[in-house]
């Protein structure tokens, strides 16, 4: 999505989808409401009399369920696919190395490391602190 020729494409960050842990976080608190609710529904069947006692009946057994679903619904964020850049292509042309004079040859350098190696299982060189009291005993 080019805006002038030569820039670089641009792509939006909202086509990424949603934080997990945010829609953890949602679906978790949607699931204590519902539960509240029920547990609400519950209590109160020990003090409403007559025919409102559907309400609290129906609210205790529907509510559950409800929260459950309401807990799994994971939000995908998939209505839109996600932006991302064309994968870049290697053309014939483009396989030959560019010339860099001041570039001295890899072949002609040798690197030699001889370093003694550091084993895990022996025990420790004496640290700086402790030669230093040696020295001065």
């Amino acid at each position: 999505m080019p805006r002038k020729s030569g820039e670089t494409p641009s792509y939006r960050v909202t086509s990424a989808g949603v934080n997990p842990t945010e829609d953890r976080a949602h679906r978790m608190k949607m699931y204590f409401i519902a539960m509240t609710l029920r547990l609400a529904c519950v209590l109160s069947l020990f003090w409403v009399t007559g025919w409102w006692l559907v309400f609290p009946i129906v609210g205790a057994i529907v509510l559950p369920w409800f929260a459950v679903m309401v807990g799994n619904a994971v939000a995908y964020g998939g209505e839109e696919t996600v932006a991302a850049p064309d994968p870049l292509e290697l053309s014939p042309g483009d396989t030959a190395e560019p010339e860099t004079p001041h570039e001295p040859e890899a072949a002609s350098e040798l690197l030699i490391v001889d370093v003694d190696p550091v084993r895990r299982s022996s025990t420790p060189p004496p640290s700086a602190h402790q030669a230093s009291e040696e020295e001065t005993a």
